[in-house]
């Protein structure tokens, strides 16, 4: 069954002990408080429990201003805030990674938990980032499960798609994170981890594994992920009629012709177009869709691509200030 206390803790990060070599199980614990009062923990998996393979994956999103998640974070109170009695879909606080477009997957790293040697291993590129956090006042927003102690958060990480041993806490928008909001900048950070054993296509209904497919596979080589590319969007009708005026633009980023018959293009409400079964791009070509049954808005969304198995080719989040304010465009090759 899926996480029983999900949900996102707001507060202020203080100090940190991180456990190195020598450790079973090592964490990253952070220590945090709310606005005064006792000390609470996080406490961070820096090593997968699979003996096979003990690696993490890590993403920083190093500007996610533009995210619609922003807005909901920053109105929440400080403390925990429970997520998991809120219907799971797109739109909401509830973090997936598959289907939230809250990274760039292809700019992750399968880190090794301490080795030696610089920026080469989990500690030596999260550290440094939570010490920049407790150094400027960050605001912290940490997703996971509340222990039952509620005196502090787990699963810190991605949580669906996990080994059978793990599948168990499979779910779908329950992944974990650590969110920073940097007032003086007001600059907001994403870091997202993740298993490397995890799958990379999970059911949306329960969130197990529907495909063999792992990030220590993804990462290194040149798989559906990097087949085809959202490049542009329409996404304000400027009074014509949202069937004649909005569209995405994909590019296809392989050296031979890929069908898209029965593909799907989803925006954070799931209202999706779905391709004709015509549907196709050359080699390195480019194509435009209209997206009637999909509605764009220009205050901010996400489009996802979807191969006709249902998954994830390819996902882009915006704002309104990235929308051409004359033709409605945004571009997402830049």
């Amino acid at each position: 069954m899926p996480l029983d206390n999900y949900g996102v803790w707001k507060a202020h990060p203080k100090r940190y002990y991180v456990e190195r070599r020598g450790t079973r199980t090592p964490h990253l614990t952070l220590y945090f408080r709310n606005n005064g009062g006792p000390e609470f923990h996080a406490a961070i998996n820096i090593k997968s429990g699979d003996q096979q393979e003990s690696r993490l994956v890590y993403w920083v999103n190093e500007d996610m201003s533009g995210h619609p998640l922003v807005r909901g974070l920053s109105e929440l109170e400080t403390g925990f805030t429970r997520l998991d009695d809120q219907e799971p879909e797109p739109g909401g606080l509830r973090l997936d990674y598959i289907r939230g477009n809250l990274f760039n997957v292809n700019t992750g790293r399968v880190l090794e938990h301490d080795i030696t040697g610089p920026n080469n291993d989990i500690i030596d590129v999260l550290v440094p980032k939570v010490e920049q956090a407790i150094n400027e006042g960050a605001v912290v927003y940490i997703f996971g499960e509340q222990f039952n102690t509620n005196d502090g958060i787990h699963n810190v990480h991605m949580n669906q798609g996990n080994i059978p041993r793990y599948s168990g806490d499979d779910g779908v928008f329950q992944d974990g994170a650590l969110l920073f909001h940097f007032p003086e900048a007001d600059k907001w950070v994403g870091i997202f981890l993740a298993f490397a054993s995890q799958a990379v296509h999970t059911s949306e209904n329960d969130g197990h594994a529907i495909s063999r497919v792992t990030w220590k596979d993804l990462l290194p080589g040149d798989l559906v992920e990097n087949s085809v590319a959202i490049h542009k969007a329409v996404v304000d009708s400027f009074g014509q009629e949202e069937d004649k005026k909005q569209s995405v633009t994909l590019a296809n980023l392989t050296n031979r012709k890929i069908s898209l018959a029965r593909w799907r293009i989803r925006n954070s409400r799931w209202a999706q177009q779905v391709l004709p079964r015509n549907a196709a791009l050359g080699a390195k070509a480019t194509k435009v869709f209209k997206v009637p049954n999909c509605p764009l808005s220009s205050d901010g969304d996400t489009i996802t691509l979807l191969d006709r198995d249902g998954l994830k080719v390819a996902g882009v989040s915006y704002n309104s200030q990235q929308v051409n304010a004359e033709t409605g465009e945004i571009d997402f090759a830049g």
